[in-house]
């Protein structure tokens, strides 16, 4: 009895380790003669937002964003400068999206008794939730043609509440940047 307690408390620990990310890592692009060590510097581009769906905090998430980004890239010798050679622009995209499910006459209720023997029943599609999906996309572009030489990303769920929203986008952006080939 306590070994299949104490497997079943294994599986479920390993289940909860494996789901404790709620991003994928996207496939980057790059040019075909890019290597990040041909760029001493970096910079940022600007970032301008505006309209009804820039939240509150919108301004101190980029800042977290770029930090992070800033870090990982000094982490493979590149500089922060102000004329870079190398310039990152951060593309996000945030969008609600409903779950729903079908609904089915074996669990949410009987057709309805028209009269004159006629039943009726429709299945429908019913909202069972709400959850915002986002997308971080990270460009490089070479200053001096500017030309795209390297695009990557992270897409996933955003949850409502992030205890640990700083932790989550140093690890996003180390796994994305990880992939910029030396």
């Amino acid at each position: 009895m306590k070994s299949i307690v104490s497997a079943t408390l294994g599986l479920i620990l390993i289940a909860m380790a494996s789901c404790s990310t709620s991003y994928k890592v996207l496939k980057p692009k790059q040019e075909d003669n890019f290597r990040l060590s041909d760029y001493p510097t970096f910079g940022f581009y600007e970032i301008e937002a505006s309209g009804d769906t820039v939240s509150k905090n919108f301004e101190q998430n980029v800042e977290v964003i770029k930090a992070a980004v800033a870090q990982n890239l000094q982490a493979k010798g590149l500089d922060e400068a102000r004329d870079a050679n190398l310039k990152v622009n951060i593309a996000l995209s945030v969008e609600e999206n409903e779950q729903t499910r079908q609904t089915d006459f074996r669990t949410d209720g009987l057709p309805r008794y028209m009269g004159q023997r006629r039943y009726s029943w429709k299945s429908e599609e019913v909202v069972i939730g709400k959850y915002r999906q986002g997308t971080l996309m990270i460009d490089l572009v070479d200053a001096a043609n500017n030309k795209l030489v390297w695009q990557g990303g992270a897409s996933g769920i955003i949850p409502e509440k992030s205890k640990n929203f700083k932790e989550d986008i140093d690890q996003a952006v180390a796994e994305i940047i990880g992939q910029i080939p030396k």
